[in-house]
């Protein structure tokens, strides 16, 4: 087997070496999830970053450039690019995934690991929104974390619409209905908060109606004090 897939290979790249590229076909991966980038984008940017590609020899045009150039843009997590004896390069393309955007100062979201990325012309994410006195760092290490453990909850991810962020870092939570807001706190061990209230809001807000309050209060240990209109 070991020598059959070496006369293959060989055979393979003597194959290439007489093949002319036709052209480049991309597949965005992730693409009914986020629209950052598409075709016509990466066909942009090797054209703009390498050159004409098209007419050359398959093996005359550095694939690890290509693959190089393309994960340089801020939109894409990872890129492979492959040669194809019918002449065309394949590329295949995965998309940063957002969890937050942030809108302060240019704006920014930030993605499932922990990085910052730009806002795009093109494209917006449908995630969580955070607003308020907000440093990167915190951004990063402290609300991306709490708000993709938001995501991954589905009862969380179709209530909470909006995180605003105080000077003290503390987190208010804007729900998707009703007019209240809820005072999460500093985000330090926020899970046992977080659970109380999805008991009172299961137990006790629906009953009195969401209206009811114009704040919920969970920094105080176990107890949830609200505030009427």
């Amino acid at each position: 087997m070991l020598a059959y897939s070496i006369i293959i290979l060989t055979f393979a790249a003597a194959k290439l070496r007489e093949v002319k590229c036709r052209g480049v076909r991309v597949t965005v991966t992730d693409a009914a999830l986020n629209a950052f980038v598409d075709e016509v984008d990466v066909l942009e940017m090797i054209k703009k970053g390498y050159g004409t590609v098209v007419g050359k020899q398959m093996m005359a045009v550095n694939k690890d450039s290509l693959e190089r150039l393309l994960a340089a843009s801020p939109m894409i997590e990872t890129v492979q690019v492959y040669y194809g004896l019918d002449g065309y390069f394949r590329v295949k393309i995965k998309q940063r995934e957002p969890v937050l955007r942030v809108m302060a100062g240019d704006g920014y979201y930030v993605d499932k690991r922990g990085g910052a990325m730009p806002l795009s012309s093109k494209f917006t994410s449908r995630v969580i929104v955070a607003t308020g006195n907000i440093d990167k760092t915190f951004a990063r290490e402290q609300l991306a974390p709490f708000v993709k453990r938001v995501a991954e909850n589905a009862f969380w991810n179709a209530f909470i619409e909006q995180v605003v962020v105080l000077p003290n870092n503390d987190v208010v939570l804007i729900p998707k209905v009703g007019d209240f807001k809820i005072t999460l706190g500093a985000l330090e061990n926020y899970q046992g908060r977080m659970q109380k209230l999805m008991i009172f809001l299961k137990r006790g807000a629906a009953r009195g109606g969401w209206n009811t309050y114009k704040e919920i209060n969970l920094k105080f240990d176990k107890q949830v004090i609200c505030t009427r209109r």
